[in-house]
């Protein structure tokens, strides 16, 4: 037996050397063939692709009247003051909706600081064209020209399109315009509501109340980021109109949101 234990130690010392690599460091362990093989870890379960607006020369006025969805859309480029309070309200709230913004704006707005806010606070940025003021005036080549030129500047700043959102200045469109504007790649956005908050004689209580009067399950509502009266009128309405028409058990949401139902 005392002849034996050497070669038995060699055989555990030579085990040992086998299983312990020179490094230090663990090893996967060899799969036994006697066992079933593991199951495969379970995936993680992706989120469902957010939805586009389909593209046509359709337009839309209002998302689905039998769901109590709203957006506020603010459009942007009137060219008076901004009220950057808006975006503060905005987030405070806790609420992402969809700014329709003029290329012309967003190409002189100086260090394009306001756009580039807009775009991180995870706001919807859509095309309000770039400066023609009425596109049913000007040749097809001009509708092009004017749409593509807001996109590109609107995009060189907040890194993403404005496809497939976009809404004539002014509301001047007609179905040529829809027409042209569709075989871009947008879908044309009108209104359900308009807040008439571009009046000279618009107030804070006024603007309030015409949107709340008027806003119906679906509703498209149409503010300003900076109209002559913005600052007083429009800033100054946005916490209640926000807080209210949630207590009236409307949901508010991105254009987008409201057309895809997500």
């Amino acid at each position: 037996m005392r002849k034996n234990r050497p070669g038995l130690l060699a055989l555990l010392l030579a085990v040992l050397i086998v299983c312990v690599p020179a490094s230090g460091q663990a090893q996967e362990p060899t799969p036994n063939p006697l066992l079933p093989p593991a199951p495969p870890a379970e995936l993680p379960i992706s989120a469902e692709p957010a939805r586009a607006v389909e593209v046509s020369d359709e337009e839309v006025v209002r998302g689905d009247p039998s769901r109590p969805n709203v957006s506020l859309v603010i459009n942007v480029g009137a060219g008076s003051e901004p009220a950057v309070s808006m975006l503060d309200t905005l987030k405070e709230k806790g609420l992402r909706t969809s700014f329709f913004v003029l290329g012309w704006w967003a190409e002189r707005e100086p260090g394009r600081t306001i756009l580039k806010r807009i775009a991180d606070d995870g706001h919807e940025v859509a095309s309000h064209g770039h400066s023609v003021f009425d596109l049913t005036k000007v040749s097809d080549a001009a509708v092009r020209a004017d749409l593509e030129n807001a996109d590109a500047v609107i995009s060189s700043v907040t890194g993403k399109t404005t496809r497939p959102l976009w809404s004539a200045s002014a509301g001047a469109r007609d179905a040529r315009v829809n027409r042209i504007a569709a075989s871009l790649g947008f879908r044309p956005i009108y209104l359900t509501v308009d807040s008439l908050d571009w009046t000279q004689d618009a107030t804070a209580d006024s603007v309030y109340n015409r949107v709340m009067e008027r806003t119906v399950n679906g509703a498209i509502v149409v503010l300003h980021f900076d109209s002559p009266t913005t600052v007083r009128s429009t800033a100054g309405a946005l916490p209640r109109l926000i807080d209210d028409l949630r207590a009236k058990g409307f949901s508010l949401m991105t254009v987008t949101e409201l057309l895809t139902a997500q």
